[in-house]
């Protein structure tokens, strides 16, 4: 979901505003956007009206916004076009998305989902062999102290048993190298589908929740005034009220939407008319 801050009047308030959200002080941004600081302070203060291009461009990719958003012409701060190399994404991938070849609802779905971002971590590691290492040093140790145990227990005779049982116990604590990567992707990726899951679930259940409610409320103006045991709604009305939503939009033409009421208007009538012939032949 897109975040929108509240109306700035200037690029400078929008700035100040930016920097004192990241905690970044004058000196920090123009470190990193390669200008002198007295740049940065006469343009907070006013006495520099404007920034370069590619300033603005640089401050913008720094705080994560869109240049837009930082010159005031809109108040959400989401760039809506990326650069391929900005995302980080292989052109291949990029075509995949936009050639529908996999589902771009559901990668979205994906990569707004909190723990998907540790999910990738961890598939990164595993491909690297980091984790595989870190459990391999740890095997390494237990099967150590195992045989460590088993060397006391034939030292001490009076301790071996203990030392066995104590030697076994530590052996069933390494784990499969490969297998605790792939078991913890695994049961992490499964987090992540319930999760979406369920918040498709609670969207559908709003969704159905509002056309509900939608439904109800058109039926009850349609039906103003009359008996509600025998209501009566023509398909002119319904026709009428279909449309009407849509024309205050301002999105269609008077033309397409007088179209659209005929064609409405038609299909009903049809409906109508083979609801009243089935009726005649019973």
């Amino acid at each position: 979901m897109e975040q929108e801050y509240l109306p700035s009047e200037t690029p400078q308030q929008r700035l100040q505003d930016l920097m004192k959200e990241h905690k970044i002080t004058q000196a920090e941004l123009a470190s990193q956007i390669g200008v002198a600081e007295s740049s940065i302070s006469r343009f907070l203060k006013g006495t520099k009206n404007k920034l370069t291009t590619e300033q603005i461009i640089s401050i913008a990719r720094i705080f994560h916004v869109s240049s837009d958003f930082l010159l005031c012409l809109t108040d959400v701060p989401d760039k809506k076009n990326y650069e391929i190399s900005e995302l980080g994404l292989s052109a291949e991938a990029a075509r995949n998305l936009y050639i529908g070849r996999v589902n771009p609802s559901v990668v979205s779905r994906l990569l707004e989902n909190r723990r998907f971002a540790q999910l990738t971590n961890m598939i990164s590691l595993y491909f690297d062999e980091t984790m595989a290492s870190g459990f391999t040093a740890q095997n390494q140790i237990l099967q150590s102290l195992s045989s460590l145990l088993l060397a006391a227990g034939k030292e001490q005779p009076d301790i071996r048993k203990a030392s066995q049982q104590a030697a076994q116990t530590v052996s069933l604590n390494k784990v499969p190298v490969y297998q605790a990567d792939l078991t913890n992707i695994q049961n992490q990726f499964m987090a992540v589908l319930r999760e979406i899951k369920k918040d498709m679930a609670s969207e559908k259940g709003i969704s159905q929740n509002m056309t509900k409610e939608l439904t109800e409320q058109m039926f009850s103006e349609l039906t103003k005034g009359q008996d509600l045991r025998h209501p009566s709604v023509s398909p002119e009305q319904l026709a009428a009220m279909i449309v009407q939503p849509i024309s205050q939009t301002g999105l269609a033409e008077e033309e397409a939407l007088s179209e659209l009421q005929q064609a409405l208007l038609h299909m009903m009538e049809n409906i109508q008319k083979k609801q009243n012939g089935e009726e005649d032949e019973q």
